[in-house]
């Protein structure tokens, strides 16, 4: 039985997402990041950097446990071992890798950054949230 431990964020839903959609039997395991749990020493063990998502699979390559932090590296994994999502075409593998790469760095780094100018930071800069909601933009039209 594989386990997802996620928090509420953009990354633990693609690892939820994935999960959901191939099939595969997971358990939930909900990280309270408000309540700090990703930095407990049991979550730790799991991902010393005290990021979620992250994935545990008992029953991993070679009957092996194996233990996946990052979202796009559990789409991956899940992906490969349920045999479904990655086309079999080089050339559609290529453009799939590459719109996947762009979502997790790209759009991804953008959104929390603008989140981060206009929530968290002390010191708003119009200029930057300008910046960043005009990029944002393009990303999604493209």
């Amino acid at each position: 039985m594989m386990e997802l431990y996620y928090g509420p964020t953009a990354n633990g839903q693609r690892a939820a997402v994935i999960l959901e959609e191939s099939g595969l039997a997971f358990r939930r395991h909900p990280v309270d990041l408000a309540k700090g749990e990703h930095l407990t020493p049991g979550f730790l063990a799991l991902n010393p950097v005290g990021m979620t998502p992250v994935l545990v699979d008992d029953e991993g390559p070679g009957g092996k446990r194996i233990t996946i932090p990052q979202s796009v590296a559990i789409m991956q994994y899940v992906a490969e071992k349920a045999g479904r999502f990655i086309p079999g075409d080089a050339y559609r593998r290529a453009q799939m890798h590459s719109w996947l790469m762009f979502v997790a760095s790209d759009i991804a780094m953008t959104s929390g950054t603008l989140f981060q100018l206009t929530t968290v930071a002390p010191e708003k800069s119009p200029a930057s949230v300008e910046h960043f909601e005009k990029r944002l933009g393009r990303f999604f039209a493209a």
